[in-house]
């Protein structure tokens, strides 16, 4: 009788197992197929009609808020990578904002003589640009996984149109990395190799498709370290173009290109052009790709408030991008409502 029960319990122990690794099974196929769905709606619909929103603040929270879900299903085995770099990217654009305030508040500080809080504002501001750097890193390593690994010089399979987006979001993440990370000290530790190898894939893409900014990654590029340029490159000239093509296309990253090269060179001459071009070039915006030229705007207008600000003490005032406070002519009118 003993023997019998012991069977029998030995028997239920099996049964209640096998039902629990059933259930488990079941449970993670199930996990799987809604990853898969939400992979295939965000690429399908998602991602576009984010794409035709002009709320950059909109844009980043998405992006904090959605990217761990969404990364969650590689673990089940979907493959939300191309998802990834672009909610990795966007949500840094919060972090670079955030930066951004901590360095303004920086030169405030020091035309303040605030010697301490000047202080404080930088050690924010290179916080704030570690996380930005670390999400940017995470966008260009998501977008290796998904194309890599490739040869030296070898392009990769870009089957539809989000694909070389993609590859163009993600490889400007690489070199925005970088930036970030120096900002923050190096910090964060971006490999610096990450350039040469964005200046050789933009190769990768139709300039002229793609408003330019192929073009214009690899002139920024080269004006920076101009031993990566090829012989007889003029980066000056080919920025110039990458700006009017986007104009033209109604996507201003070229613009924004454009005005970083001038700042990081230290050129005001060509910075101050490059704000006042972009401002003038605002009535042919392509709708089905806003949020790309709003984050073109976002650089250039930060770059005007950090002009601003280092010369003034406050920001480019409403309405007034693409002008300077020391303009001899048409200045802009000062809003009492700025000073209450």
């Amino acid at each position: 009788m003993r023997s019998l029960l012991d069977k029998i319990i030995r028997s239920s122990r099996l049964v209640l197992a096998g039902g629990m690794v059933v259930a488990l099974s079941g449970c993670a196929m199930i996990w799987k197929s809604t990853g898969d769905i939400l992979v295939t709606f965000g690429e399908a619909e998602m991602a576009p009609y984010l794409f035709t929103y002009d709320d950059i603040r909109m844009g980043c929270m998405t992006g904090e808020a959605q990217t761990p879900l969404l990364m969650s299903f590689a673990e089940v085995g979907s493959w939300p990578e191309k998802l990834g770099v672009l909610t990795f990217t966007t949500a840094a654009v919060c972090m670079q904002q955030e930066a951004l305030e901590q360095e303004l508040r920086y030169h405030r500080e020091v035309r303040a003589g605030n010697v301490a809080s000047a202080q404080d504002a930088r050690i924010a501001q290179k916080r704030l640009s570690a996380v930005a750097a670390k999400r940017l890193y995470k966008a260009y390593t998501l977008m290796n996984e998904k194309f890599g690994p490739l040869e030296e010089g070898q392009c990769p399979y870009l089957r539809k149109d989000l694909d070389e987006l993609v590859w163009l979001v993600g490889n400007i993440s690489g070199v925005q990395a970088l930036v970030a990370d120096g900002a923050a000290d190096g910090t964060v530790g971006v490999p610096r190799d990450i350039v040469a190898k964005v200046e050789r894939r933009m190769k990768c893409l139709d300039n002229e498709k793609w408003w330019g900014a192929p073009m214009g990654v690899r002139a920024t590029i080269w004006s920076i370290l101009p031993q990566l340029a090829p012989e007889g490159a003029e980066p000056w000239k080919v920025l110039h173009e990458s700006e009017q093509m986007g104009f033209e296309k109604g996507v201003r990253l070229g613009s924004a290109f454009y005005a970083m090269s001038a700042y990081s060179k230290g050129d005001n001459e060509r910075l101050r052009d490059a704000i006042r071009n972009f401002a003038a070039n605002d009535d042919n915006v392509d709708p089905d790709y806003l949020m790309m030229d709003t984050i073109a705007g976002v650089l250039v207008t930060g770059l005007s408030d950090l002009l601003w600000t280092e010369n003034t003490g406050k920001r480019t005032p409403i309405g007034a991008l693409g002008t300077f406070w020391d303009d001899e002519a048409d200045e802009p009118e000062v809003n009492i409502d700025d000073l209450l």
